[in-house]
């Protein structure tokens, strides 16, 4: 599948939180943690379709996205991301891409991937949410989906769907089986335990594979008891997520 896209340059806005160059080196470090746990997390053969969400809304799961899938790129890895978020997109704004043409366009047949999936000067190929539908569930839910979804993995190492919040809509959840795991993002301070307990059991009842949680917005101290050090991100790995459910 060619992507006549790719020759473009398009260069990442230096945003406040969007992983680049002069990103302070604890972020950079804990985005490679999760990049590096994340290939390891699974052994299966060929691409990585990683779900990204949230419970709520406002717990920076699409910054976490667009992260994630700027250091596989760093990583010299081939990494597609798709912003899946149909009723609520930030993707495009946060690297300075048109909306449109994107994947709502692809999936009703008023674009090809040539058209629609851009290519970062970094190496990201990002495929934007296109044209707002009044349908969300229904056009992620379709074997349109399923069959775009297939027909991407034979070009990338891996492929990132920023997702709505599970406790909001249905919109993550239909697109579970397509994925090989899911990545929980919540914000300190924001989500409470039984908001994230909800998130997790409608994963589960939807026989998801959850990877694991990566917490923002969280301050960490330096050693020796000293305040003041704080990068924002961490990663609770594997099955840890139940123990932080419960907290």
């Amino acid at each position: 599948m060619a992507f006549s896209g790719s020759s473009k340059k398009t260069t990442v806005l230096d945003e406040k939180h969007i992983l680049n160059d002069q990103s302070p080196f604890a972020v950079q470090e804990a985005y490679k943690a999760l990049r590096t746990s994340l290939i390891f997390s699974t052994a299966q053969e060929g691409c990585q379709v990683i779900l990204v969400t949230s419970s709520e809304q406002g717990e920076t799961k699409s910054t976490t996205a667009v992260n994630l899938g700027l250091s596989f790129a760093q990583n010299k890895s081939r990494v597609l991301l798709i912003d899946c978020d149909l009723r609520l997109p930030t993707v495009a704004k946060k690297l300075n891409l048109p909306d449109s043409p994107g994947l709502t366009d692809m999936l009703v047949g008023r674009a090809k991937a040539s058209e629609a999936v851009k290519k970062l000067s970094n190496g990201l190929y990002v495929l934007p949410a296109g044209t707002l539908p009044p349908n969300p569930a229904e056009l992620l839910g379709s074997k349109t989906m399923r069959l775009l979804i297939e027909q991407m993995k034979p070009n990338f190492d891996q492929i990132i769907l920023d997702t709505p919040p599970i406790n909001a809509l249905s919109d993550s959840l239909v697109l579970t089986p397509y994925s090989s795991g899911v990545v929980m993002v919540t914000r300190q301070g924001m989500t409470s335990g039984k908001e994230l307990r909800a998130a997790i059991q409608k994963l589960e009842f939807a026989d998801a594979h959850i990877y694991g949680i990566v917490l923002t917005g969280n301050k960490m101290e330096k050693r020796g008891g000293k305040k003041g050090y704080g990068y924002g991100y961490g990663y609770d790995r594997s099955r840890s997520y139940e123990r932080a459910a419960q907290q």
